[in-house]
């Protein structure tokens, strides 16, 4: 009875955060459209969370929400992982609009609010681990489960040694545009990826459950 509990409670688990992460980077597009300084950045000095980097973290959480449905939907949870990082390397490596890519059409906006190097690494890792869950052989391969470890190290050290304040000593180049909400978000991104990844796939629970 334990071992068909787990899988349901780490599904449960992913698919609450996935929907309360979902309403926080929603609510940040919603500070861009309304101008509401505090749902774009934690205070003053700090960077913000661009609506590109938003819209590419709420296509990952769609997918973790859906794939942590138990439904077998692979092909939307892949459509969310193309999509996430179609629009992360749209911003930064197809449409030049200048440094600032996508995010240099907003108006009113300064220069030091981008999708920096490190948000762009974290997003494609958290696409490739989304795409590993929606497909057998990479899932077989712990994709998500290696793309969970190795996002969850990287945004731990980002906690540690950066202070999310652009042009400072402590700002390092490679996060200096990453919002503290960025790396909450991706936090939660790896963490859903984690527990999705423990937990066998749903139909791998449903013929267990039959045999049981």
């Amino acid at each position: 009875m334990t071992s068909q509990k787990n899988p349901v409670l780490l599904r449960n688990l992913a698919l609450l955060m996935s929907l309360v992460a979902l309403a926080l980077v929603t609510s940040v597009l919603l500070g861009w459209l309304a101008h509401i300084e505090v749902l774009v950045r934690s205070g003053p000095d700090r960077a913000a969370m661009v609506p590109s980097t938003a819209i590419s973290l709420a296509l990952l959480f769609c997918g973790l929400a859906v794939a942590a449905s138990g439904r077998e939907t692979s092909g939307r949870v892949l459509a969310c992982a193309a999509g996430a990082a179609m629009v992360a390397l749209t911003n930064t490596l197809v449409v030049s609009f200048g440094a600032e890519g996508l995010d240099a059409l907003l108006a009113k906006r300064p220069m030091h609010d981008r999708m920096s190097p490190g948000t762009v690494t974290g997003l494609l890792i958290g696409a490739a681990g989304l795409a590993g869950l929606s497909l057998p052989s990479l899932r077989r391969a712990e994709l998500p489960l290696l793309a969970a470890l190795s996002g969850l190290t990287g945004i731990t050290a980002v906690f540690m040694v950066h202070n999310f304040q652009p042009g400072t000593v402590m700002a390092l180049s490679f996060f200096e545009g990453m919002s503290i909400y960025t790396a909450l978000s991706l936090l939660g991104v790896f963490g859903g990826l984690l527990m999705l990844g423990l937990a066998p796939s749903s139909s791998a629970t449903f013929t267990q459950l039959n045999r049981d």
